[in-house]
């Protein structure tokens, strides 16, 4: 791993935050979703050669949403990915397959402020699955943080000779709490290291939190410059999501902040959440920066979604329900999915 000083990135610009409610982008009642199957997967903690009855598991729920044929993967802990194109996925799906596990990666991962990485940098663990019911591959972290990336469907399991994964660059972002108008000092700045998946291209964000986004990428790494470059800061947001059980937005939802970033290493956009959360998806690399009057997000429809915890064979009236909230960011043209846990999830708009 390179032993590389970390870019230090301090915003000091005033921010930009959408206010509420938002515009909402369609009045009809939203489609009830369609549970199309789970599973349990473990995950080992870097202390952890082998699995064994006592590696930690995490119960994992699969739907589609019909208002516009996303897949949302939702874990026990609240943590959620989204994936295109469920919209022909059946729903349950018939004999649903068990994800295969394809390997497993430890990454280091540096605190914010902390510029090198060092015998006493943390590790967080994670596996590596594919679910053959739709070719995603599924990363999840040791703290139950989960991403989804579309992969080949029948990709040849476990993967021979898995090579270790290579770190790209690092970052350290700040995140202002909902409300909060202008960056500070104070301001919560989270760290974030890049890695290279070297066994199938992915590339890999997680942060000092332990949660994680995939992005597809090629399988070769990325030649590490004199410097990376910094990250632009694009525009923030304010979103409230609801509880589950909660049915109107009142003056007591939570709210939530996210700032948009983009990589200047390769143009991704990020979305991180003031819980150290996020996601990230294919940017525009030409988009002025900050955005220029940047617009309000749309809400477009919201969810309640339930996850039964691993080794919970049924639906029972204890089952953990979650609040997700669907908005569209119109500066960028994605769809964010938010959990009430405060975990963000995204996907390109059609």
């Amino acid at each position: 791993m390179a032993q590389s000083l970390r870019f230090r990135y301090f915003i000091v610009v005033a921010g930009v935050l959408g206010a509420w409610p938002p515009p909402v982008a369609h009045a009809q009642a939203p489609k009830q979703p369609q549970w199309t199957h789970a599973f349990d997967l473990k995950v080992r903690k870097n202390t952890e050669p082998a699995f064994t009855d006592k590696t930690q598991a995490f119960g994992v729920e699969v739907f589609r949403d019909d208002n516009n044929g996303n897949g949302i993967y939702l874990v026990e802990t609240g943590s959620l990915a989204v994936a295109p194109n469920f919209k022909d996925v059946a729903a349950p799906i018939a004999n649903s397959q068990k994800p295969v596990w394809m390997h497993g990666l430890d990454l280091k991962v540096r605190k914010a402020g902390e510029a090198e990485f060092t015998s006493k940098t943390q590790v967080i663990s994670l596996e590596v699955f594919q679910d053959p019911n739709t070719g995603m591959w599924l990363y999840l972290t040791e703290k139950g943080a989960l991403a989804a990336v579309p992969g080949a469907k029948g990709t040849k399991a476990p993967t021979p000779s898995p090579k270790a994964p290579q770190w790209d660059h690092g970052l350290d972002l700040k995140c202002r709490h909902a409300g909060e108008k202008e960056f500070t000092k104070d301001t919560q700045l989270y760290s974030v290291e890049v890695f290279r998946d070297m066994n199938n291209g992915n590339l890999i964000y997680i942060t000092e939190t332990g949660a994680i986004a995939v992005v597809p990428g090629p399988l070769e790494a990325r030649a590490e410059p004199a410097e990376n470059k910094a990250p632009d800061w694009m525009h923030g947001l304010d979103l409230k999501v609801r509880k589950a059980g909660e049915k109107d937005f009142t003056s007591q939802t939570k709210v939530y902040s996210l700032e948009v970033f983009r990589d200047g290493n390769n143009g991704n956009w990020i979305y991180l959440t003031e819980t150290g959360t996020l996601a990230v998806l294919a940017g525009n690399k030409a988009a002025p920066a900050p955005t220029t009057k940047a617009l309000e997000p749309q809400w477009t429809h919201g969810l309640t979604l339930w996850c039964r915890k691993a080794g919970e064979h049924d639906f029972t009236d204890k089952t953990r329900g979650y609040g997700v909230e669907i908005f569209r960011d119109v500066n960028t043209g994605t769809s964010l999915y938010l959990s009430e846990t405060g975990a963000v999830a995204a996907v390109a708009t059609k």
